[in-house]
């Protein structure tokens, strides 16, 4: 019996180079499509088959499809100052992944989106989300969604984290009760393998959370444990951090625009699992 090959798009990424170790420790070939000299390739298994292109082309990445079974699309722009970006990649660029998938006729999309499309109130980033998500349900290919929170270490953590560290005064909005349910991205790797794999997942949509809920605070506190550091932290509410003095201080460090970063410092992101751990056997563990 031939082995299945998996097509991770946005393979070299944090979560990629975790997502490919698990699939194949799971018997898998695996093959990735990144972008033009992403030099993140080097810390691949050199057995992965690398194909570079922009998913924006299809041209340029359809012959990463061919003698594909199963696609994993992790491709995304996570942060930008510019709006478009998020719609042209995250969105239209997921159409184009999802047509070659189709012309190429590969038996099961899984498409990585974040739990942010969950939001009451939705950045560029989070339509742009929610949108390729209706692409991929409208495909007729079979599919499974995942929603991950938070991942360690990913971009948008890593971006709270120097905000941390570096920020003389680390001033907190709604007194930094906005609960938070990171994930390790080795956690995330494994239960994305898990849910490509199970029948159990055809056509559902799942949260995909770190075992603990966490406030911001506490996540706060726990980053400056981790770095032997200490700092005021200032609690306040939340009409304060719409002045331009919080602007200054915390979004241009952040590089995001104002409404994505006040997005992430506001909303809740603590999605119960049980349907994952029921369904494909989900048991992350604490970040910290």
């Amino acid at each position: 019996m031939s082995q299945k090959m998996v097509l991770i798009t946005g393979g070299a990424g944090h979560l990629g180079v975790s997502l490919c170790e698990a699939f194949q420790k799971k018997g898998f070939l695996v093959r990735v499509l990144v972008l033009p000299q992403d030099k993140r390739v080097s810390l691949l298994d050199p057995t992965i088959e690398v194909f570079y292109g922009d998913i924006q082309n299809p041209s340029e990445i359809e012959a990463a499809f061919k003698n594909v079974d199963l696609i994993c699309h992790l491709a995304a722009v996570l942060i930008s100052k510019d709006k478009e970006v998020f719609d042209k990649v995250n969105h239209k660029g997921t159409q184009n992944v999802v047509d070659l998938a189709k012309k190429y006729h590969l038996k099961k999309f899984i498409y990585v989106s974040s739990f942010s499309v969950t939001y009451p109130s939705l950045t560029p980033y989070g339509k742009s989300k929610l949108l390729a998500e209706q692409v991929v349900q409208n495909s007729k290919i079979p599919y499974t969604i995942l929603r991950p929170t938070l991942v360690k270490n990913g971009v948008e953590y890593l971006a709270f984290q120097t905000y941390v560290l570096k920020t003389p005064i680390l001033f907190l909005p709604l007194k930094g009760r906005a609960i938070k349910r990171p994930v390790l991205a080795s956690d995330l790797a494994q239960g994305i393998v898990e849910a490509s794999v199970s029948y159990n997942t055809l056509n559902k949509t799942y949260a995909l959370a770190g075992a603990k809920p966490y406030t911001l605070a506490e996540m706060a506190q726990n980053i400056l444990i981790d770095f032997k550091r200490k700092k005021k932290i200032v609690l306040f509410p939340l009409f304060l951090c719409r002045l331009l003095v919080f602007f200054q201080l915390v979004f241009k460090r952040m590089k995001l625009k104002p409404e994505q970063a006040l997005a992430g410092f506001i909303f809740d992101a603590n999605p119960s699992i049980e349907k994952a751990q029921k369904d494909f056997n989900y048991m992350p563990k604490s970040i910290f």
